[in-house]
């Protein structure tokens, strides 16, 4: 099992906020972390191997996540991973990015250009990071992408039109359409997250991928 280094020390990991905390600092989007944590599509199946993996002498028993209230793949995919965290009783930190630009920067997606959240990196007892997810599956990075181009030719909006560089009323115009799109295939992603979780970290610790 191949493990990578990390800045996160066992003091700092203990700083970081447990599910419940990071609730009660949130100021939006309470709702949607309510109906996602009840509707987590894990089937016993996902739930035997994770905890199989966190069994294992060197398996995950700490979570670290790093998240933001307002994103919505932070509100789509923490949620499973809270439970996975109570399934096997791994200890769940998660830390808010935009305060913690340090730790963040050793996730950087896109070939080191983005602080894509949420990430989650499972590490073992004595923190040897074990391996990582972030932002969202491959199913889901394809669909948005779709959805996104579909609402950028419908609104007449230039190809390099983002959530980030519109502003109102073509930013609120092109969000409420790409959630229309997308929101059908939520739980489908959510799914797809799972079975590349398990997959990672079946890869890192040596085990089947199976329940």
């Amino acid at each position: 099992m191949v493990h990578a280094t990390t800045i996160v020390t066992p003091a700092r990991f203990v700083q970081g906020l447990s599910y419940s905390d990071f609730l009660a600092q949130a100021t939006i989007n309470h709702d949607k972390f309510n109906e996602s944590y009840q509707s987590v599509p894990l089937t016993e199946g996902d739930l035997a191997f994770f905890r199989k993996a966190a069994a294992l002498p060197q398996g995950p028993k700490k979570i670290l996540a790093l998240a933001e209230a307002w994103c919505g793949d932070v509100y789509r995919e923490l949620p499973t991973v809270a439970r996975i965290a109570e399934a096997t009783s791994a200890d769940l930190r998660i830390f808010l990015r935009d305060q913690n630009p340090d730790i963040m920067d050793e996730f950087l997606s896109n070939n080191g250009k983005s602080r894509a959240i949420p990430v989650f990196a499972f590490y073992t007892a004595d923190l040897q990071q074990i391996t990582h997810f972030t932002e969202r599956s491959a199913s889901a990075h394809a669909g948005l992408t779709s959805a996104m181009d579909e609402v950028r030719a419908q609104l007449k909006l230039p190809e390099t039109a983002t959530f980030g560089t519109l502003v109102d009323p073509e930013r609120t115009a092109f969000l409420r359409e790409v959630i229309a799109r997308i929101q059908p295939h939520s739980t489908q992603w959510r799914k797809d997250a799972i079975a590349e979780i398990r997959e990672s970290l079946a890869t890192a610790v040596g085990i089947p991928n199976a329940s």
